[in-house]
């Protein structure tokens, strides 16, 4: 029996049809064959790889002064430049949330009167500048400042690393004459990279030259570890890439690589009998390793690749050597095995407990950073949490309260605010953005023209379509609609304050403890 997909792997399924079938993006067009096999990067496919793979390959054309990726945007394709200029440009100023909708009369009357009731529990966790104004660029080789610009030209690929690792993009790339660039979808550019040695060692040494140092350096783990070692861990470190459930190492096993996760979601698992019992997940910036390296011991545990994953892997030797420079990141290392022990210990221990935490990863909760729970044992299903949504967002409720159930919470098919929205990739217009800094995913309906793509694109079905006329277009579409944590209400999600019960609650749901911790 084919077994059934996890709503990731239906998702990635469905859009790597969907980029084999159709545009990529506004303007695209199918590159001819001919013009195909002249590409350096496909060089060493055979005609039959080439027409396969190249059916998802594309061309498109700009004029001087587009605007090709723009700042704080999720992107599912990489850009190779065929002719033309483009420049890398860093805003001087970043984006800034947008404004709240206006407010109708019954809903400036609730939220008045509904002050003093406790203010909504939500998440913040604004993703700032450093104090000095850097950031962190993941295309390019730079801790750069607000107005830095660079220079890209024939041959030069950009957009690889948010396609890959779903970061969004840290700077502007704008056409400075007219360009006409390759597009490379994410499901081609993974295949490319996997079937095409050289294109798979040029994205890997991109990476390594371009962003490898700075990701080191703002894993906690790696941030006081000197520049000189750093470097040497640059050259020697390798970048691994994996499929959904594909197995990265298996407990027992003998563990000589240090595992630093670049992107995507890893479970940790334990083998008990015949049942594998979930530990925990890795996200961007865990490790692993550290366990078997330090103890000179086989894998205890079994990692998997939950979606697409991008590790960085670092051999034994570079391991230790960097250890031997830098006592307290082993010092960190072994309070983590310490941790990480017991956490698997308390898996072994307590299997029905972990249930719960098997149920997060597969239903994507842990991909959320306000996600809406309701407390069964409390809640008398009033529906005031639903009335309250519809009054604040002109009648209509961005959530439906019925959902999945996981212990003794019910989550409801709301918006979960993803860490890494992939609803966002693709939006023909940009109606659906989450402004750089912020936590809210948003939707413009001034914008938005009713083709669904992200309706589709949300693994977890928590967008939906309502029957709205657009004015912009003058005439009726159906509007994509989701939860927007009540942007610019005083005391937060309507749907959380107005619970009579305190039944409703918002939590951040990516720290594994929280999760093992809430529904237990």
């Amino acid at each position: 029996m084919t077994p059934t997909d996890t709503p990731i792997e239906a998702a990635e399924r469905a859009s790597r049809a969907v980029d084999l079938s159709a545009p990529p993006l506004p303007g695209a067009v199918p590159m001819p064959f001919e013009e195909l096999r002249s590409l350096d990067f496909v060089k060493g496919l055979s005609d039959q790889d080439l027409r396969s793979i190249g059916r998802g390959i594309w061309q498109v054309a700009y004029a001087e002064g587009d605007t090709i990726l723009q700042t704080g945007e999720y992107g599912d394709a990489a850009f190779v430049i065929l002719t033309g200029y483009a420049e890398v440009r860093l805003p001087v100023q970043f984006p800034a949330p947008k404004p709240a909708a206006p407010e109708n009369w019954l809903t400036k009357v609730k939220r008045v009167l509904g002050r003093g009731r406790g203010a909504a529990t939500s998440d913040s966790h604004q993703k700032e500048a450093t104090p000095d104004g850097t950031i962190i660029l993941s295309d390019f080789p730079v801790d750069a400042r607000p107005g830095y610009q660079a220079r890209l030209q024939a041959g030069d690929i950009f957009g690889e690393v948010s396609a890959l690792s779903r970061y969004p993009h840290a700077t502007d790339v704008v056409a400075v004459t007219a360009l006409r660039c390759v597009v490379l979808p994410t499901p081609v550019l993974r295949r490319l990279k996997n079937e095409v040695d050289a294109f798979g060692e040029m994205i890997d040494r991109l990476y390594v030259e371009r962003t490898l140092d700075v990701h080191l350096a703002r894993v906690e783990l790696f941030a006081g570890l000197p520049a000189e070692v750093r470097s040497a861990l640059r050259a020697s470190a390798e970048l691994v890439s994996f499929s959904p459930n594909q197995e990265i190492a298996a407990q027992g096993d003998p563990c000589d690589d240090f595992y630093l996760v670049r992107g995507g979601y890893v479970r940790l698992a334990v083998r008990e009998g015949d049942t594998d019992l979930s530990v925990t997940y890795l996200r961007k910036g865990d490790y692993a390793g550290e366990i078997g390296l330090l103890l000179d011991e086989p894998w205890p545990m079994t990692l998997t690749a939950l979606e697409h994953v991008e590790l960085v892997r670092i051999g034994r030797d570079d391991f230790k050597r960097a250890l031997a420079s830098s006592p307290h990141v082993e010092d960190e290392l072994w309070a983590a095995v310490v941790d990480r022990l017991k956490e698997r210990g308390f898996a072994l221990r307590n299997p029905s407990a972990v249930a719960s935490l098997a149920v997060a990863m597969d239903t994507g909760l842990i991909h959320g950073e306000s996600v809406l729970l309701i407390d069964l044992n409390t809640c008398t299903k009033c529906d005031d949490c639903v009335r309250a949504c519809a009054d604040t967002h002109g009648g209509t409720p961005r959530f439906v309260r019925e959902g999945i159930r996981v212990s003794h919470y019910s989550v409801p098919t709301a918006c979960y605010q993803c860490t890494d929205p992939v609803c966002m990739i693709g939006c023909p217009t940009g109606a659906i953005s989450r402004p750089l800094g912020t936590l809210q995913v948003l939707i413009n309906q001034d914008t938005c023209i009713g083709c669904h793509r992200c309706v589709n694109g949300c693994p977890w079905h928590n967008i939906v379509p309502v029957p709205y006329f657009s004015t912009t277009l003058g005439r009726d579409i159906q509007l994509a609609t989701k939860c927007d944590l009540c942007v610019g209400r005083d005391e937060g999600p309507a749907c959380v304050q107005m619970c009579p019960h305190g039944s409703a609650v918002r939590v951040d749901l990516k720290d594994a403890a929280v999760v093992r911790d809430l529904f237990s």
